[in-house]
């Protein structure tokens, strides 16, 4: 978990990461406008796809000087919902639970999270599978290959599918 000043990560985003910096202070400047979501469309596939801990903390922990990163050992309680399966790990009250968001019926299956709010989901004899259905796309993916689902991403990064992310 990260904690710092607002101005300490625009400051080292605009040292380690300038094209984005620059593109949500642009972003900023139409927040609360009609014009928002439209602007915030055209920006995010242009962002570098790079987590805070590569882009940010590893660079700032290689600077010389006074350090400026550090680790405090805390209890808090944390998980990182940074999955599918790590929704469902949260969701579910018991192991092998069916985790239902949305109308559906689990029969003869086992410790699946199915996530469909536009459409019933009957899942027969099926295990550990996360399935998600969005307006234009449905992914269906064993649970504990949930985080492979950032190949897909790229991929269709890649294809220039982004409208599908």
């Amino acid at each position: 978990m990260f904690f710092w000043r607002v101005s300490t990560f625009l400051d080292n985003l605009k040292a380690f990461l300038p094209k984005t910096h620059e593109a949500l202070e642009a972003l900023a400047k139409v927040i609360g406008k009609k014009t928002y979501e439209r602007h915030l469309r055209a920006t995010y596939p242009k962002l570098e796809n790079i987590s805070v801990d590569y882009a940010i903390l590893e660079n700032a922990t290689r600077q010389e000087g006074t350090p400026r990163v550090f680790v405090i050992p805390a209890d808090v309680g944390w998980s990182d919902i940074g999955s599918w399966a790590a929704v469902y790990e949260l969701l579910a009250k018991q192991p092998g639970e069916n985790v239902l968001a949305g109308r559906g019926l689990a029969l003869d299956a086992t410790g699946n999270f199915l996530y469909s709010p536009g459409k019933f989901v009957a899942a027969i004899g099926v295990r550990d599978l996360i399935v998600v259905e969005t307006p234009d796309a449905i992914l269906i993916v064993p649970r504990d290959r949930a985080q492979d689902v950032a190949k897909i991403v790229k991929s269709l990064e890649e294809r220039k599918l982004n409208k599908l992310l």
